[in-house]
C-alpha cells in the first residue's frame, strides 16, 4: 500500500461559539447589579461609548442636518453601522426588532429615598467582645490574654484551641488562662468561648439568677441521649415525674447553642428585581427596571472619525477607533438583546402565572424553562440563565424570578396541579390535625388522593422535609414533652 499526497474540499456545519456570542451569553446571566458594574467597566476601557445621562448638551442649537443625525444614532446607533461591521447571523432576528423593549419604561417615576446614607456596618462579634475587655477590671496581661482568646473563635462563638495552646501562645499558667477563659464565657453573649455544646449550655444555664439543678444534669448527663430517648423513659432514669422534666427541657430549648451567630450573620446582598410588574386594570404590567442604568450611545465625536477620516490621524489611529467601535456596536447589541430576552421570559412567566398574582400561592400552576422556551423561541438553556440570581417585584412581593417555575403533579382527572399547591395543601392538613394523633405521611398521601392528587408516600415525606415539618412521630414526641 503506498502513502499519496492529495487535496479535497469538504462542506460541513458545525457550531462556533464567537467572542461575540460568549459576551451575549455572559451579560445575559449577570445579575442587575454585576451588569452595572459591567457597563461602567466598559465605558472606562472603550472611549467610544458614553453614557448619555452624564454628558452635557451644547448651549447652541444643533442644525437640522445635525439633529436629524443624533436623533438616528441615539435612537438606534445599530442600524447606522450594520452594513459596515460583519454582523453574525445570529443576531439578524434581534436586528429587526430592536429596543422595542424600550416602550415597557415607567414614566414619571418617583424619586425614591437614599436609605444608604443610613446604613451602618453591624458590630462583629470581636468587636463586641473587645469593646466588654476594654471596660472590664482585667489586668494589662489578662486582657493580652483576651484578646487571644478572641482572636481563636470560630463564626458560632466557641473557642478553636486549647488550654495547652492558649497557655503557649499567652505564657501563662492554665490556671491563670483558665481565669481570663471564665471572665470571657460570661460575657455578652453568655456561653461564647465555650469548647463544645455541653460547656455552652452549662454556661448559660449556670448564668441565671437560678439555675436549675436538672437541667444542668440533664446537660451533663444525658445530652447525646434527649435525641433517642422517649420523655417517659428519661424521665425514669433521672427519678422525676414527666411534668418536672418538661420543666427543664423548656428551659434547655431556650438556650442558643450557638451564641456568636447573632453576631456573625453574614449581611444578605443587595436584592434589585430586574423585572417590575405593576396591576394595570383587570391585567398587568411588565417593566424592565432601568432606575441606576447607563445609557450607552456611540459618541459622535469618535463616531465621524472613524467615518470620515483625517489627514491629522494616522492609519494606527483610525484602525484602533474602528476596532473600538465594532467592540462598542456588539456590546451595545449583546446588552440590548439581553434586556429584550429578559422582558419577553418575564412577559411570558406573568401570562402562565396570573392566577397566582390575583389569588395567591395556592394557584400556582405548572410551569417548566420548556413551557416558556417555546413561547419566546429560545433554548431552554436561555430561559434558565435569565431567571438564575434574577428576582422579579410583583403585587405579591419581590420573588426570584426562579420561584415561578415547579413541575406539575398528575391528577385522578388526567390533569396536574403545581407542586407549590401540594406543599400548600400538605401543610393545611398538618396544620388541622390531632396534635395528640399526628397524622403519618402515607395517612397524608391517603388524604390527597381523596382529593384527586396522585402523590407517593416518599414523595409526601420529601415535601414534608422541604417545608421543615417533622416526622409524625417527632411530632408526638414533642406534644408529649
Amino acid at each position: 500500500m503506498s502513502l499519496q499526497q492529495k487535496l479535497s474540499l469538504k462542506l460541513q456545519q458545525k457550531m462556533v461559539l464567537t467572542p461575540t456570542l460568549q459576551q451575549a451569553i455572559r451579560l445575559l446571566q449577570l445579575t442587575r447589579l454585576e451588569l452595572v458594574q459591567e457597563v461602567s467597566q466598559e465605558l472606562q476601557i472603550n472611549p467610544v461609548l458614553e453614557d448619555a445621562t452624564t454628558i452635557e448638551e451644547p448651549l447652541s442649537a444643533p442644525s437640522e442636518e445635525e439633529a436629524a443625525l443624533r436623533e438616528t444614532a441615539e435612537e438606534n446607533p445599530l442600524e447606522r453601522y450594520e452594513e459596515k461591521i460583519d454582523v453574525e447571523s445570529y443576531f439578524q432576528d434581534y436586528l429587526e426588532t430592536s429596543l422595542k423593549y424600550r416602550g415597557t419604561q415607567r414614566e414619571n417615576l418617583e424619586e425614591a429615598p437614599d436609605t444608604e446614607r443610613y446604613l451602618s456596618a453591624p458590630e462583629s462579634l470581636a468587636e463586641h467582645l473587645e469593646w466588654q475587655v476594654s471596660l472590664s477590671r482585667l489586668s494589662p496581661k489578662e486582657r493580652e490574654v483576651a484578646q487571644v482568646i478572641i482572636g481563636n473563635l470560630r463564626e458560632d462563638g466557641y473557642l478553636t484551641v486549647g488550654l495547652e495552646d492558649l497557655c503557649a501562645a499567652t505564657g501563662t499558667t492554665p490556671e491563670e488562662a483558665e481565669s481570663v477563659l471564665r471572665v470571657v464565657q460570661n460575657m455578652d453573649p453568655v456561653g461564647v468561648a465555650a469548647r463544645d455544646l455541653k460547656e455552652c449550655l452549662r454556661i448559660q444555664l449556670m448564668a441565671l439568677e437560678e439555675p436549675d439543678e436538672l437541667a444542668l444534669r440533664i446537660v451533663e448527663e444525658f445530652l447525646p441521649l434527649l435525641e433517642r430517648e422517649k420523655p417517659a423513659q428519661l424521665a425514669s432514669r433521672l427519678g422525676v415525674t414527666e411534668d418536672r422534666l418538661g420543666e427543664a427541657m423548656d428551659l434547655i430549648r431556650h438556650l442558643d447553642p450557638k451564641p456568636g451567630l447573632r453576631y456573625n450573620n453574614p449581611v444578605n446582598p443587595t436584592i434589585v428585581p430586574e423585572v417590575v410588574v405593576e396591576k394595570e386594570g383587570d391585567g398587568y404590567r411588565v417593566f424592565l427596571n432601568e432606575d441606576g442604568m447607563p445609557h450607552l450611545r456611540i459618541s459622535s465625536r469618535y463616531r465621524s472619525m472613524a467615518e470620515e477620516g483625517s489627514a491629522e490621524e494616522s492609519q494606527e489611529t483610525l484602525t484602533y477607533l474602528k476596532e473600538k467601535m465594532r467592540s462598542a456596536l456588539w456590546f451595545l447589541k449583546s446588552l440590548e438583546e439581553r434586556q429584550r430576552t429578559i422582558f419577553k421570559v418575564a412577559t411570558q412567566i406573568v401570562e402562565f402565572q396570573r392566577d397566582f398574582l390575583d389569588k395567591g400561592r395556592a394557584y400556582m400552576r405548572p410551569l417548566i424553562l420548556r413551557d416558556v422556551a417555546e413561547r419566546v423561541g429560545v433554548h431552554e438553556s436561555t430561559v434558565s440563565r435569565v431567571v438564575s440570581n434574577k428576582y422579579m417585584q410583583t403585587p405579591r412581593g419581590i420573588l426570584p424570578m426562579k420561584y415561578f417555575f415547579n413541575t406539575g403533579i398528575g391528577t385522578m382527572d388526567g390533569g396536574d396541579v403545581s407542586a407549590m399547591r401540594v406543599k400548600e395543601r400538605l401543610k393545611s392538613l398538618v396544620d388541622g390535625e390531632d396534635p395528640r394523633h399526628p397524622l403519618s405521611d402515607q395517612v397524608l398521601a391517603d388524604l390527597l388522593k381523596r382529593e384527586g392528587i396522585l402523590l407517593a408516600r416518599r414523595t409526601v415525606a420529601k415535601y414534608r422535609e422541604e417545608l421543615n415539618i417533622p416526622s409524625s412521630g417527632r411530632r408526638k414526641s414533642r406534644m408529649s414533652s
